[in-house]
């Protein structure tokens, strides 16, 4: 009797001693907020891995003028071209559906592009593991915008999110 008293002494002093700590802990956040999305990052030199794709050899520059990239730019508005090289890192053939593309400034004012000028449109289907293809996103933003940022958001949440950090030296000049 005695030592079922012991221990049920010595099992609460336990959870007394463990709770202790949590006493004076702060709450969990709730999640969300900026940047909540989790990414990879690097910069337009760097070759980057979500889990799926794999990006590499990309440029931000002006549209080529090309039937599918025609946009001039306005006195409100610049067009800015993003592109880089895709591939499936996958061992099995990849159809995803296309990234929500942004653009984002220093204060975290962000200018998403709209659906149909995230090239190619709407999906990759068929693509065989390693397989290719050229990724071109289009984004009409104001004059004055100073983009720090890219980020592509894959339609799968299970994969990462793509964060391009650019410098001044990689935004097109005009």
């Amino acid at each position: 009797m005695k030592f079922r008293k012991l221990g049920s002494i010595v099992a609460l002093g336990a959870v007394f001693l463990f709770a202790l700590p949590a006493l004076g802990a702060q709450p969990t956040p709730e999640p969300g907020g900026a940047n909540a999305t989790h990414g990879v990052t690097g910069t337009l030199a760097s070759a980057l891995f979500n889990g799926q794709t794999r990006l590499r050899k990309m440029t931000l520059g002006k549209p080529d003028g090309s039937a599918n990239e025609s946009y001039a730019d306005s006195a409100t508005t610049k067009w800015l071209a993003f592109r880089g090289l895709m591939s499936n890192g996958t061992a099995r053939v990849l159809t995803m559906n296309q990234f929500s593309a942004s653009m984002v400034d220093a204060d975290g004012i962000a200018v998403a592009a709209q659906p149909d000028k995230v090239r190619p449109m709407g999906s990759v289907t068929g693509m065989p593991p390693g397989g290719a293809w050229k990724e071109v996103v289009l984004f009409a933003v104001p004059v004055d915008f100073k983009p720090v940022k890219i980020v592509l958001v894959p339609a799968d949440t299970h994969y990462k999110a793509f964060r391009i950090t650019l410098h001044a030296s990689d935004l097109p000049q005009s």
